[in-house]
Parts: structure tokens; C-alpha cells; sequence
């Protein structure tokens, strides 16, 4: 799946959610919050496999089950310590939503599916990239990154101008002196 993708299967879900319970799009940060965690698992993974070759495979340490769902866990349970459950909740399950847009042919495959022992790591052993690379994956003309950057760019725009527009308010709000 690529990366508009992964943000695609999280923000709509969160979206409709968002509408139908309060009646307002998500915020800005919480926009944010989504595109860094559904591309987290590939922004570490890919570059430790593809250009340090640290890693076998670009879906590995980042998107095992093993190794993510402790670590998101203790997330949760310390942002709601410090007031930022709903965050850490929103986080961990846009993460997760990257996990299941890579392993979804899991429900079809089963064990077949050549990845599936990585989504268990450092259990199973994990399979490599049959293309480690990142130009093995780049798109095959400019018109094919349309798509992805106005998702993104749509994204990160939107997160920006509601940041600033937060901002804005809450100066207009402190009285001057």
C-alpha cells in the first residue's frame, strides 16, 4: 500500500466518526497526528532495510506485532496518565491501521502470504524484500505521484491552517495590556 493509502484507511474512518459524534471535521493536530503515525512504520522500516541494510525487509521490526503492540500499550497507558489518551488512542490505531493496509492478504492467504512472518518478528523469522530498494517501488511516471501528493498535501495544508487558526483565536482571546 502506499503512503496516501495508509493515510486514506485511517482519516476516512476517523472522519466519519468525528462528523457523526460531534459534528465537525477532525482537528488540524489531530490530522497531523494521523499522516506521522500511518507512515511511521515505513518512515523507520524502509530506510533501515533499503538504504542501511540494517533490516531484511522494509516490513519488519516496525510493523511486527510483537514488537509494536507492548510499545503502543505503554503509550496509551502513559499519554492518558498525562491527559492525552484520546491522542495516544488515535495514534496507536492509525498505526495499526498501516499494519493491516500491509497484511491484509493475511485474511485471504493465511500463512501463505509471504510476509506473514514478519508480522510476528523476532518470533518467526522475517522473509526478505524480493526488491530492497527504493527505486524498486517508486512510481513509474510523474503523473502517478498526483494522487499521493495532493492526499498528503491536502492533509498537511489542512493540519496547518487549523493549527494557525487555533492560534490566532486563542491570541485574539489574551487581553493586551
Amino acid at each position: 500500500m502506499y503512503p496516501e493509502g495508509h493515510f486514506l484507511l485511517a482519516a476516512v474512518p476517523l472522519t466519519a466518526y468525528t462528523v457523526a459524534r460531534w459534528r465537525r471535521l477532525p482537528s488540524g493536530p489531530m490530522v497531523l497526528l494521523l499522516l506521522v503515525a500511518t507512515q511511521l512504520p515505513d518512515i523507520i522500516d524502509k530506510p533501515l532495510a533499503w538504504t542501511f541494510a540494517i533490516l531484511p525487509s522494509g516490513r519488519m521490526l516496525a510493523h511486527s506485532l510483537v514488537v509494536c503492540l507492548p510499545l503502543l500499550s505503554v503509550l496509551v497507558l502513559l499519554a492518558a496518565r498525562r491527559g492525552y489518551g484520546q491522542q495516544a488512542v488515535v495514534f496507536s490505531a492509525a498505526y495499526l491501521s498501516h499494519i493491516a493496509g500491509d497484511f491484509y492478504p493475511v485474511l485471504r492467504l493465511g500463512t501463505e502470504y509471504y510476509f506473514f512472518p514478519n508480522l510476528f518478528w523476532p518470533l518467526l523469522p522475517a522473509n526478505p524484500d524480493r526488491e530492497a530498494s527504493f527505486a524498486a517501488h517508486a512510481p513509474d511516471s510523474l503523473f502517478s505521484l498526483l494522487v499521493p501528493l495532493v492526499v498528503l498535501g491536502l492533509a498537511a495544508s489542512y493540519s496547518v491552517i487549523a493549527v494557525y487558526r487555533r492560534r490566532e483565536r486563542h491570541l485574539s482571546e489574551v487581553p493586551h495590556q
